[in-house]
């Protein structure tokens, strides 16, 4: 897990702009969690995952699934961070919350790629 900063900021008397990745992804998703829900819970073998966090606070949990490394924070307004492939990745909302969601590649509904059991195979 790889958390980022924004590439540019700037601010006037019109309101800020905040660049949040020039990276290319493959598809991006905007989302609304209310209060006490988990989302997640899983990983992927070839996707990764860039989240920004526009309002709320979320609990993440990012574990490893072939080292066992874990790693725990709340995210909050503004921040931003690159979940990896084989990186399960569970997100449970302390409140109302809207993020973004960038996946390096669409996901195929035919052949999704989520995972959820502890070992890659």
């Amino acid at each position: 897990m790889q958390k980022l900063l924004p590439y540019a900021t700037f601010k006037d008397e019109r309101g800020r702009f905040l660049g949040i990745t020039q990276d290319p992804w493959g598809e991006v998703n905007f989302i609304e969690t209310r209060s006490g829900h988990t989302r997640g819970n899983h990983y992927h073998k070839e996707t990764r995952e860039l989240f920004f966090i526009i309002s709320g606070e979320i609990e993440v949990s990012i574990e490893d699934v072939r080292t066992g490394n874990r790693e725990e924070f709340v995210g909050r307004k503004g921040d931003m961070f690159v979940v990896d492939i084989y990186e399960k990745h569970t997100f449970f909302t302390k409140s109302d919350s809207r993020w973004i969601n960038m996946l390096s590649q669409p996901i195929d509904a035919d052949n999704p790629d989520f995972h959820t059991s502890e070992q890659p195979g």
